[in-house]
């Protein structure tokens, strides 16, 4: 081979592998790059993912939040109400005992336990919520009547059948009284029962023969509203 035949073949080489090599190091920096950029695609995810569980815990966080605005100023209102005397003012102002049965009371299951605590109606908080829930009935007014009738949870009727609210016990046969599984079911059939009564007054007309018997479970009302007995 003459030199220059040489020379050619060397310079044609060189180019060749130079040519050669700067293909690969431009595969290996395109390859880099779709990594990279795939690798902020998933960061860019994650990221966005984390953005929407914060929106949802925002708006989750905000709801509870006016929940228990609602909550505080039905609380509020209720012991308003239950300041009043049982029977209906001159002025015409809602009482405990004129207030509709649908008014929120405001109350939540561990606020009962409060109440109930060291009587025979503890444990029973999660009923009277669960029920006001269930039924639109104003929980403390499902309460007062069952403090009323069982003796806060002592009575006869109360221990043998389940029966806190003295369904069914009639003054000429006290025997007739309904029995219940649990005192959560007689809760529920007490609101269900009185759901469709205006108020306690309309209530007294006939669940009892007792005239003063809206004034006593008023009463009650009036301790559980300000958490004493």
């Amino acid at each position: 081979m003459k030199r220059w035949q040489y020379l050619l073949f060397s310079t044609a080489l060189a180019v060749l592998v130079m040519t050669v090599g700067t293909g690969s190091y431009l595969a290996i920096v395109r390859q880099e790059r779709l990594e990279a950029l795939e690798r902020a695609e998933r960061d860019a995810e994650i990221y966005l993912e984390q953005l929407r569980e914060a929106r949802e815990q925002l708006d989750e966080a905000a709801e509870r939040l006016e929940a228990l605005e609602e909550m505080l100023l039905n609380l509020h209102q209720m012991q308003q109400i239950a300041e009043r005397s049982a029977a209906p003012s001159r002025s015409g102002r809602v009482t405990v005992a004129t207030m509709p049965l649908s008014t929120p009371s405001g109350f939540t299951a561990a606020r009962f336990e409060r109440v109930f605590a060291g009587t025979g109606l503890a444990g029973l908080g999660q009923a009277f919520y669960g029920a006001e829930k269930a039924y639109g009935v104003n929980a403390v007014v499902l309460a007062a009547i069952c403090a009323h009738e069982s003796g806060w949870g002592t009575s006869k009727l109360a221990r043998d059948k389940n029966n806190l609210a003295g369904l069914g016990a009639y003054d000429d046969c006290p025997g007739r009284a309904l029995t219940f599984t649990t005192r959560d079911d007689c809760i529920f059939y007490l609101a269900r029962l009185i759901a469709d009564s205006g108020s306690l007054e309309e209530i007294g007309a006939w669940y009892a023969s007792d005239p003063r018997w809206a004034e006593k479970v008023a009463g009650c009302m009036k301790a559980i509203s300000e958490e004493r007995r």
